[in-house]
C-alpha cells in the first residue's frame, strides 16, 4: 500500500440545489450559489481552489501521482481515486474538477478517477442537499503505476486507449 507523500484539506459547503447526478465528472466550487445546470457540483463555498494548492504539491501531482480525494459530511465518508498528470495546469480560481476521464482543463485535478458526481454515496448527497459542510482531504502519492504513466493525455483534449 502506497503512502501519502503530502496532503492537504480544505472545506466547502452543501446547496439545496445540488443534484450530482453527472456521469463523468464531480465539481468543488468557490462559488456562492449553482444553477439547476450544475449537476455535477457537490459543493459550493470552497476554502480552496487548483491556483492556491502549495507549489510543491503541484510538482508532486504533476509527476503522474495517484490522488486519493476522502470526502466527509455529518460522518459519512466517500473516497474517489483517481491520477495526476505532467501538463496538469492546476491554475484556476474558481473550482476543482475531478474526471474519469483524460481531460484536462484549468480545474482539472485529477483525470481517470474511479467515480463521479453520480457515483457518490447518496446518503452523502442528502446531506449536501441539507447545506451541511464538506470536508475534503486531498491526499498524493507517488509511485503509483497506471495507463497516466505512459504520458498519453494532453492539455485540452480527451484520450483514448
Amino acid at each position: 500500500m502506497e503512502a501519502a507523500v503530502a496532503s492537504f484539506g480544505f472545506k466547502a459547503k452543501g446547496h439545496p440545489m445540488v443534484k450530482a447526478t453527472h456521469r463523468s465528472t464531480l465539481e468543488i466550487t468557490t462559488e456562492d450559489s449553482l444553477t439547476e445546470r450544475g449537476d455535477c457540483i457537490i459543493a459550493v463555498y470552497s476554502s480552496m481552489a487548483p491556483s492556491r494548492i502549495p507549489d510543491e504539491i503541484k510538482r508532486m501531482i504533476r509527476r503522474n501521482a495517484r490522488i486519493e480525494v476522502v470526502f466527509s459530511c455529518d460522518g459519512i465518508v466517500d473516497v474517489v481515486n483517481g491520477w495526476g498528470h505532467e501538463s496538469l495546469p492546476l491554475s484556476s480560481d474558481r473550482c476543482f474538477i475531478l474526471r474519469k476521464s483524460a481531460y484536462i482543463s484549468p480545474e482539472t485535478l485529477a483525470i481517470r478517477c474511479d467515480k463521479a458526481a453520480k457515483d457518490l454515496d447518496r446518503r452523502l448527497i442528502e446531506r449536501l442537499k441539507e447545506g451541511k459542510e464538506l470536508e475534503i482531504k486531498v491526499e498524493i502519492m507517488l509511485g503509483g503505476r497506471g495507463l497516466l504513466n505512459q504520458g498519453c493525455a494532453r492539455k485540452g483534449h480527451a484520450i483514448t486507449y
